[in-house]
């Protein structure tokens, strides 16, 4: 368990616990607006059970995440703080708990993100954090969102 203390609130992370449906319907939510087709296709592929992350304020869930096992690479495809607590370093708080653990297990982060979410891409930048393999697919009519 990790503990973060800021604002006066306590902020702490659990681990192997289940995922509020409240918050990962957000995050679907959201992602939807940038590319529901990739999204779907994203939603259906199978991957081994999920290590999750629980960001909690005052034992309340405020975000989550989900990491992925593979043979060499410990694979997030799933990061989420609820817009009110944003801005607050609360996701990076939450994305050196992932760090700290994929150390422990002596893995190698990967991250999923779609391409226009410039959110999750400035974020993963700044967190040190850069692409390295694109998937590129056939154009589509309206394959971008904007805001």
């Amino acid at each position: 368990m990790h503990k973060h203390n800021d604002l006066g609130f306590t902020f702490i992370v659990e681990t192997d616990v289940e995922i509020p449906n409240q918050l990962s319907e957000s995050f679907f939510q959201r992602m939807s607006n940038i590319d529901e087709n990739l999204l779907n296709y994203y939603s259906n592929i199978e991957l081994n059970e999920s290590k999750n992350f629980l960001l909690l304020c005052e034992k309340v869930p405020i975000g989550y995440a989900k990491l992925y096992q593979d043979k060499e690479y410990s694979l997030l495809t799933e990061i989420f703080v609820k817009d009110e607590f944003r801005e607050l370093s609360l996701g990076t708080f939450l994305l050196n708990c992932i760090r700290d653990y994929v150390e422990t297990i002596q893995s190698t982060l990967r991250t999923i993100t779609l391409p226009s979410d410039r959110v999750a891409k400035n974020f993963y930048e700044a967190s040190g954090i850069t692409a390295r393999v694109l998937l590129m697919e056939e154009k589509r009519e309206h394959n971008r969102y904007r805001p």
